[in-house]
């Protein structure tokens, strides 16, 4: 194996930094991260330009049916909801059980187990929605542990402590490098892994609707779905009025399967995706609209999906009202 990077003075400053902020945080009550973070959100609304654009320009082209004035308020809400996000997060991967159980309420675990019963392992489907590193905390918390796909950080010493706080109660981390290898280890042995869902996948994606729009999504979960038919198990949170944040498992689902695997591949993919959008729809203020999730567009070489499987898909799904 390679030998692991050296830190560098950046990475040390980093981390120093991280420590001061982590005892920071920790030492005030929840209501007063919260605010913090909530402002913290709201200066970077205001002061940062070119993120706030991509949110606006994703909002309004997205067929959501919004006014301009609508269609701020949320951008305004999505990064305040981050910004608080970032702060409350820091504290709350150090809470003990007991505290966990009042900052987030979980529903419908009777659902991860039904995934579980099936014993070939499952996935488990989310975006960058609410606030996913409480689901993977508070499920793994319950005796509901995850295998959790993330991209190393750049910085070396804040890698292991990060890893170090998002399994202490369970959960196995997937290096994004080896992740399909992983994942078919973490199968294997009968675990869900878990996939956000909603990232733009730039050319190495396939192109499904999103919001509507066309957005380049990674094919890894429909793959494993539909090659060794999995159960496929949704899961979202948002956050309450009172500042705690509630988690709900929906019924697991499976990918249809024909004879056409790479139609079979698409359908799986879009219907996750439509599971994820009929979530945001429900609530738009907890998406991160800031990321360019529609950069990547259909062209040469990358196309669209042939025109008979998006009129087999409508008319096997169609949208919900």
């Amino acid at each position: 194996m390679p030998n692991p990077p050296q830190p560098t003075f950046r990475h040390r400053v980093e981390f120093r930094l991280f420590r001061v902020l982590d005892r920071l945080l920790s030492a005030f009550p929840k209501s007063t991260v919260q605010t913090l973070g909530r402002g913290m959100g709201l200066l970077a609304f205001h002061l940062d330009r070119r993120h706030r654009n991509v949110a606006l320009e994703n909002i309004r082209a997205s067929n959501l049916g919004l006014t301009d004035q609508q269609a701020h308020d949320v951008a305004r809400a999505s990064f305040r909801h981050f910004g608080e996000l970032l702060f409350s997060s820091i504290p709350m991967m150090h809470a003990e059980a007991s505290e966990l159980d009042r900052l987030v309420t979980v529903e419908g675990l009777e659902h991860f187990d039904a995934a579980v019963a099936e014993g070939k392992g499952f996935i488990q489907l989310t975006g960058h929605y609410g606030n996913w590193e409480a689901i993977a905390l508070a499920q793994s918390r319950h005796g509901r542990g995850l295998a959790v796909i993330a991209r190393e950080l750049d910085n070396p010493l804040l890698e292991p402590e990060l890893t170090r706080l998002r399994t202490r109660f369970g959960n196995t981390v997937i290096p994004k490098d080896g992740g399909v290898r992983g994942s078919l280890k973490a199968l294997k042995a009968g675990q869900g892994v878990g996939f956000l869902l909603d990232q733009d996948a730039l050319g190495m994606g396939i192109f499904v609707r999103f919001m509507g729009r066309w957005a380049s999504t990674f094919l890894t979960a429909g793959t494993l779905a539909v090659r060794f038919d999995l159960p496929i198990l949704p899961v979202f949170s948002w956050p309450e009025a009172d500042g705690s944040t509630t988690v709900r498992f929906d019924p697991p689902f499976h990918a249809p399967r024909t004879e056409n695997a790479d139609q079979d591949i698409w359908t799986a993919t879009q219907l996750m995706t439509h599971r994820i959008e009929a979530q945001v729809r429900k609530d738009p203020r907890w998406w991160f609209w800031m990321h360019q999730r529609f950069k990547t567009q259909p062209k040469d070489g990358h196309p669209v999906p042939p025109q008979e499987w998006i009129e087999s898909y409508s008319a096997s799904f169609p949208p919900q009202a």
